[in-house]
């Protein structure tokens, strides 16, 4: 391969997905990452929520994008 990366490195998106499910959740160092309080803990939202509310957001913008759209064209629904 390259300087950059070494020989076994995953040659591609399903080598590395591959790679990763092997990797068992005891062999994961977590020590640089801080422990969540119980404040934070209380905050944390369900990471779904924000993306159906893009989700939402995003439509309605399509629909109004598609709305001036046909509306210039003179087709009316």
């Amino acid at each position: 391969m390259s300087v950059v990366y070494p020989d076994d490195y995953p040659k591609s998106i399903h080598e590395a997905v591959m790679a990763a499910m092997e990797v068992d959740d005891d062999d994961i160092d977590y020590s640089d990452i801080p422990p969540i309080t119980d404040e934070q803990a209380a905050l944390a939202k369900p990471v779904g929520d924000k993306f159906i509310e893009l989700r939402r957001k995003n439509a309605m913008f399509i629909n109004r994008l598609l709305n001036e759209y046909y509306a210039k064209k003179g087709v009316t629904f």
